[in-house]
């Protein structure tokens, strides 16, 4: 296109000098006949041929010029003729095809001209239009508005403007139109107001839903957190103009995580939705529910006289999303933790958003599945959270953290089968700091990966040691807590080979211990990280078993050792009757899958009597001993015993997974134990 627009006025140019070449020539062919006729006057006469032809040549010469001047004219105009009907067949065929409208309207607002493209805003033949307002073509709330755009805003001379109107289409639907007008009165071609209109529906219905995802969340398409710190900065406003209270609420999803990892986040996001929806419904109508991310929702409430209601509607909430989602085929629920915070004459946005996060996590350190209303104590404890997250980093460098370990009994015996090694904070200035008070910080701060790391490799260490130095005590287990970040967010089975080698430790003597929640996290990712530790030779045991959901559907999947009964189990020995059958019920299911059993928390005799009755073989608690340091084992009257033990046992003996003492009469072409402990049938065996 550029090339052409270059080359035209070239190809005019020739044209031009052509025409005017011409002319010229004629011209001058003129005046050399005329000169000769004057010569041939002036030196001949008429009465002589010479003269005669002479007078001749110039009359011809004067009237060929005349004829060429004549036809150069005709030509001129022809072309100039042709040039014109171009220009006009070219403007009208662009105007026959633009997407705009151009009209003119008069002064009072009637149409006296429009393009054809008008049918495809209007609905109706250009010709059908002409002379009707055309106010009367837009939506009737549009009207007033367009009349006042042409009659004032257009009503100078010369002056632009633009207005945005709807056409209606159909029933409920309309199309958005842009209007650019000029004042073209003074215009003898226009003699009007000229107008441009543009059909902007897209670009409208564009821009609506971006200005949608700006201000809510596309999932749930609930408001988002900016417009809900825009709606609570409005409230906090008009509180202080009235005597009207405002509240908000945080709301998060107890153990989401559990769902996005075993169901797939397919299942998590309608969990979501159908969360919001069940929101939506415990609040009012005024009230303000936003999802701030994740699984963290909001709800502003406003026009308060007392906290009366706002405890109901917190208690709705919670009683909704305990029910259950009929989609999850599982049976899964979900439970909320709530955060109410009241406004006060001095807090800001920020500060009641705060509040109402801190009180939240007051709620689920209080056990999940409640609300709680905040008071000025729990910010005490969020900022005591804060100092102990800024701490655990440079604990970690400064070497900071020391292992404890409690001992794993054999129940009848009462001989020593392993240790669980315990971390606790060495703190520099409040001394022996207990788990409960750092280790979620660490989790949900991100620190556990490599507090975890130490502990394996330290623990590993410490009891490679000591049981070189011990002979009775080689085949003692070290058990290890693992937490979730660390099988999910790290290389966990690279960081146990890494720990074994480095301090020479049997891996047979290492337990792995995960939680029963871990196995409906990414199912078939845990499934291959556990058959990787299998494959180091560590033993992998369920810790708090019975406390979590459907993992009996799971268990027989994965590779395990050892199953551990949770100490809510035994804690009700000896009282309710569903206590003793509980962990019956656990005891056989482990006896069926051929896992040995372990026995956490036992604090009386009586549960110690109990469990023998229903054949668990070990345990564990504060009615041994509690967690110490290694050395102090040595003197224990459960090392006493194994040592006792280790001196008589036969030639052949072999451990369980648990390491208890296995005795039986063993040839070279008999199979090995296997990891609980069992042996194939052609074997007698005896456990001591």
């Amino acid at each position: 296109m550029e090339l052409e627009s270059d080359q035209q006025p070239s190809s005019g140019l020739r044209k031009s000098m052509a025409s005017w070449l011409a002319w010229l020539c004629a011209a001058l062919a003129g005046v050399v006949l005329v000169g000769i006729a004057m010569l041939a006057q002036h030196f001949m006469n008429f009465d002589k041929p010479a003269g005669l032809l002479a007078w001749v040549v110039g009359v011809s010469a004067v009237l060929l010029f005349a004829c060429q001047a004549l036809a150069t004219s005709r030509i001129t105009a022809a072309r100039a003729d042709l040039a014109s009907r171009a220009a006009e067949a070219r403007f009208a065929t662009l105007i026959q095809h633009a997407a705009d409208v151009i009209a003119i309207v008069r002064r009072d607002g009637a149409i006296s001209y429009l393009t054809p493209s008008a049918e495809r805003v209007f609905g109706q033949q250009p010709a059908a239009l002409i002379g009707r307002p055309l106010a009367d073509l837009v939506a009737l709330e549009d009207r007033v508005r367009l009349r006042e755009f042409i009659v004032r805003d257009l009503a100078q001379a010369g002056a632009s403007a633009t207005v945005e109107v709807r056409i209606p289409r159909g029933a409920d639907k309309h199309c958005v139109i842009e209007i650019q007008g000029t004042n073209l009165e003074s215009e003898p071609s226009i003699g009007g107001r000229l107008l441009n209109l543009r059909d902007t529906t897209d670009r409208k219905g564009l821009e609506e839903q971006l200005k949608r995802l700006a201000f809510h969340d596309p999932l749930t398409l609930l408001a988002n957190r900016a417009l809900f710190h825009d709606r609570v900065e409005h409230a906090l406003a008009v509180n202080k103009r009235s005597d009207r209270g405002v509240a908000v609420l945080f709301i998060d999803l107890d153990d989401f995580k559990t769902i996005n990892d075993s169901l797939g986040h397919g299942q998590g996001d309608r969990v979501l939705s159908a969360s919001a929806q069940r929101l939506v419904k415990c609040t009012r109508n005024g009230d303000t529910v936003a999802r701030l991310g994740g699984d963290e929702f909001a709800v502003l409430l406003e026009n308060l006289t007392d906290e009366q209601p706002v405890v109901e509607i917190a208690a709705r909430i919670v009683a909704s999303l305990q029910e259950p989602f009929p989609f999850l085929g599982s049976g899964l629920r979900v439970a909320a933790s709530i955060g109410i915070a009241f406004a006060t004459a001095a807090d800001g946005v920020e500060e009641l958003m705060r509040n109402a996060d801190v009180a939240m996590y007051a709620a689920k350190a209080q056990g999940k599945g409640r609300y709680t209303i905040y008071v000025a104590e729990m910010q005490n404890v969020a900022n005591r959270r804060l100092e102990v997250e800024a701490e655990l980093a440079q604990a970690l460098i400064d070497n900071q953290f020391q292992i404890h370990y409690q001992p794993i009994v054999e129940l009848q015996s009462g001989y020593l089968l392993g240790v669980e090694a315990l971390v606790r904070w060495k703190h520099p200035k409040r001394g022996i700091v207990t788990p409960g008070e750092f280790l979620d910080v660490a989790e949900d701060s991100g620190q556990m990966i490599a507090l975890g790391r130490w502990v394996l490799r330290q623990a590993c260490a410490e009891v490679q040691a000591w049981q070189a130095r011990l002979p009775e005590g080689r085949q003692v287990r070290l058990a290890v807590n693992v937490s979730i970040s660390q099988l999910e967010d790290s290389d966990l089975v690279t960081d146990v080979a890494f720990a074994l080698k480095a301090s020479k430790l049997d891996p047979g003597c290492l337990v792995i211990e995960v939680t029963e929640g871990v196995l409906m996290h990414n199912t078939e990712e845990m499934l291959a990280k556990l058959t990787g530790l299998k494959n180091l030779g560590v033993r992998i045991a369920i810790d708090d078993f019975g406390t979590g959901h459907s993992s009996l559907a799971y268990l027989h999947r994965f590779p395990i050792d050892i199953v551990k009964i949770d100490r809510s189990f035994i804690e009700q020995l000896g009282g309710l009757e569903d206590g003793a059958a509980l962990a019956r019920a656990i005891i056989a299911l482990g006896n069926t899958l051929g896992l040995e059993v372990v026995a956490e928390g036992i604090e009386l005799e009586h549960q110690q009597r109990e469990l023998i009755e229903l054949g668990c073989v070990a345990g564990q608690g504060y009615y041994y001993a509690r967690p110490g340091m290694l050395n102090e084992l040595e003197y224990s009257v459960h090392m006493k015993r194994r040592r006792t033990m280790a001196d008589t046992l036969p030639q052949g003996a072999r451990f369980t997974a648990t390491g208890r003492f296995l005795v039986g009469s063993l040839r070279l072409s008999d199979p090995e134990p296997t990891a609980t402990g069992t042996f194939g049938p052609s074997l007698t065996k005896k456990t001591v």
